[in-house]
């Protein structure tokens, strides 16, 4: 848009045709994979906007480990990271147009601990501490006893 205005000879702000915001993304689900950089910027994502959790399920008496990753008008993005991790749950979207996937399957959790430990950054400062502490407590839960939960992050 700007270097249309330059081009066109727009001096004054006034003169700037109406902006509309395209109704399609700028990005693909398969553009996104593959960006060269994507493992490494997934961790930054991750970082700022995944959770990792465990919680009791109000009918079940033993605990569940989740991974829930979630953007606002974000649904390339969280669909290109489903695919990425393998991950089986479908993308959701809620009333305020954000997108989420959540997983506590043995299998997804597994992919994720996969994908963490084999990425080309680390987990930095809190969200290390969130991840460290997930997978403490990811030995103590007999559902996921088979996955081989790494000693050293």
């Amino acid at each position: 848009r700007f270097r249309h205005a330059l081009l066109s000879g727009i001096i004054l702000y006034e003169d700037l045709p109406e902006y509309t915001r395209p109704l399609s993304p700028l990005n693909s689900d398969k553009s996104i994979l593959s960006a060269a950089y994507f493992p490494a910027w997934l961790v930054g994502f991750i970082e700022a906007e995944a959770c990792f959790s465990i919680y009791k399920a109000n009918n079940s008496p033993s605990l569940i480990a989740s991974f829930e990753v979630s953007q606002t008008n974000g649904e390339s993005l969280i669909k290109a990271i489903r695919e990425y991790l393998s991950l089986i749950p479908s993308v959701t979207v809620d009333q305020t147009n954000s997108y989420r996937i959540k997983v506590s399957s043995v299998r997804s959790v597994e992919n994720v601990i996969k994908f963490i430990q084999k990425a080309p950054v680390k987990l930095l400062g809190h969200k290390k501490l969130q991840y460290l502490l997930w997978i403490k407590q990811l030995r103590t839960i007999e559902r996921y006893r088979r996955i081989n939960i790494p000693s050293k992050y």
